[in-house]
């Protein structure tokens, strides 16, 4: 009788072979868990290895049962972050979602569009950038240039001393179809305006509309992620605004798969440096804002959670203050590897100091 694979090598090398037939009750193999306790209201996968892609297939497979319930017939929708198409740490790297594709391959979800806008450049040429195209034939799935597929209206904040939303953003209207599930995968970084890149800010700041204009040098295009999304370019209206997406339009990620193999540092989401040596982790959970919220220790910016600082990111904990996920670190169980094992203090962004002393609670 067979088992099921536990690793990436195992499940392709079952697929090269056409094996099939009954399964046994499995386990992942390293993974063993922790024994549930009762103050426990969230679970996160956190795996470590030396094979990006077999992080990515091992850390899903804690939930593999779980998740696929979630998606059932859905169509699934992966969200790299490409926030500059040409500069590969500030990218998601193509063996992290290949790593995805094989699992969501080993639970029968072939129907998988990958979905992005990039921030500074065309998107498409993005994917060729950093090597997705090769999954469109390898997978038959679709690649999405969220900019070209139609847009419905929102209303977010341009001040924090607005008393209501005052700027009409053209989002993207994929987010809105309920027959989507929505993969969030983007390698931990640091930030000029939220302190970190996790998985609610990947898939939120995809959302506003840029005119294909921009790339191309054309006069009168509009940049709804700039001069929208981010209002009077303050830390706090991003956040805002980012929860505000999430909260009122339902727009946040079902499943985070945060790769941690290699992050970002110093003054990300573009211009930071690498972390030296790589933590060469694997975040994976249905609750995102937990997943999130073990990044935030993973990167060790605890520090900046509570007094006068202020929440970090504050969008996040908006989020869990609204019911969404779980915040409280004591409460959310991390199946695998442990957290105190795998901290990597990550140099903060040079602007941390206006990122921080952010409103406590939500605006609405």
């Amino acid at each position: 009788m067979n088992s099921r694979p536990t690793t990436r090598r195992e499940f392709l090398k079952r697929t090269a072979l056409g094996a099939a037939g009954a399964t046994t009750a499995w386990r992942v193999a390293s993974l063993g868990g922790t024994a549930r306790a009762d103050t426990y209201t969230s679970r996160v996968a956190l795996t470590k290895g030396d094979d990006r892609a077999d992080n990515a297939f091992r850390t899903l497979q804690v939930f593999k049962k779980e998740i696929a319930a979630a998606i059932g017939d859905r169509r699934v929708i992966l969200k790299p972050n490409l926030v500059v198409h040409n500069v590969a740490l500030a990218c998601t790297h193509v063996d992290w979602l290949e790593g995805i594709l094989e699992f969501l391959k080993s639970i029968g979800k072939t129907d998988v569009v990958i979905a992005e806008s990039s921030a500074t450049g065309a998107t498409m040429t993005g994917f060729d950038n950093m090597g997705y195209l090769r999954f469109a034939s390898k997978y038959a799935i679709k690649l999405m240039d969220l900019n070209q597929e139609g847009f419905a209206k929102a209303q977010v904040w341009y001040r924090a001393s607005d008393s209501t939303p005052t700027t009409t953003l053209r989002i993207s209207r994929m987010y809105l179809d309920p027959r989507n599930f929505i993969i969030s995968a983007t390698r931990m970084k640091t930030h000029n305006f939220s302190v970190v890149t996790l998985s609610l800010k990947n898939v939120a700041m995809s959302v506003p509309i840029v005119d294909s204009g921009k790339y191309w040098g054309q006069p009168g295009y509009k940049d709804d992620k700039w001069y929208g999304m981010h209002g009077d370019a303050t830390a706090q209206v991003l956040m805002d605004n980012i929860y505000r997406l999430a909260k009122v339009y339902g727009i946040h990620p079902h499943l985070a798969v945060l790769d941690g193999y290699q992050g970002m540092q110093g003054d990300g989401p573009v211009s930071g440096y690498a972390v030296d040596p790589p933590q060469k982790l694997g975040i994976v959970s249905l609750d995102w804002v937990a997943a999130d919220r073990v990044c935030v220790s993973l990167m060790a910016h605890d520090g900046y959670l509570l007094g006068d600082k202020g929440p970090y990111p504050a969008c996040l904990n908006y989020c869990a203050q609204a019911g969404m996920g779980e915040w409280d670190i004591n409460k959310i169980e991390v199946v695998g590897e442990s957290i105190a094992g795998n901290v990597y203090n990550y140099t903060p962004h040079s602007t941390i100091s206006s990122q921080l002393g952010l409103r406590t609670t939500p605006r609405e």
